[in-house]
């Protein structure tokens, strides 16, 4: 005879998965999503987009790359339940076009090539170099350079971090048999092959949206 304690525990389990599969909806890449710009981490949480049909603008919306262009200009105005409102681009967490997503990075927006549970992008970053005394032309002043760096984020807090051997590490350590899989492999190659291992990580635990 089952104790009591099993069956309780089996239908408390049971109750939480079902809740689960109500309040939120699996993504998987054949889904097609409708162009539209997220505000915040939460709107896109809850894949909750200002649709491109709300938005008002003079380019014509049947463009593959209307999105991007409005979001390209300083502000844009969309009608919400007969009310304009206006906002700045910049301030916008990202968007998605062409049932792919994009992400704001300090006022500019990229394209996430992989994403999932780990989320994969690069984008180009300002790199200020300080400046320093030459004998020769006394003081040089401070120059800022552009470098493409690699970013990752975990879908789950949105939070985009530069994305190094150790962060990896850290976010494949969440499946053991994967992660054991993946140190295998001589470190000199893990690099180039960390991007496979994401793409395997992701496959692995597909990702949901909030009802």
């Amino acid at each position: 005879m089952i104790p009591k304690a099993l069956l309780f525990l089996a239908f408390l389990l049971l109750n939480i998965l079902v809740t689960a599969q109500n309040d939120s909806v699996m993504y998987t890449v054949g889904n097609r999503l409708p162009d539209g710009v997220y505000v915040s981490y939460e709107d896109f949480r809850r894949n909750a987009a200002i649709v491109k049909e709300q938005i008002i603008s003079k380019e014509d919306k049947e463009q593959l790359e209307f999105v991007g262009k409005v979001l390209a200009t300083a502000t844009f105005s969309y009608n919400q339940n007969d009310i304009l409102h206006t906002l700045e681009s910049k301030r916008c967490w990202g968007y998605v076009q062409n049932n792919t997503f994009y992400i704001n990075y300090k006022g500019d927006f990229y394209r996430i090539p992989v994403f999932g549970f780990i989320s994969y992008l690069v984008a180009s970053v300002t790199v200020v170099n300080n400046g320093f005394y030459d004998p020769r032309f006394g003081y040089m002043g401070a120059t800022t350079t552009k470098e493409i760096r690699e970013f990752v984020f975990n879908f789950y807090d949105g939070v985009l971090l530069e994305c190094t051997a150790d962060r990896a590490d850290e976010l494949l350590s969440r499946d053991k048999t994967l992660f054991e899989e993946y140190k295998k492999i001589p470190r000199r190659r893990q690099k180039e092959q960390m991007y496979r291992y994401i793409r395997k990580y992701n496959d692995l635990h597909p990702v949901y949206f909030l009802k």
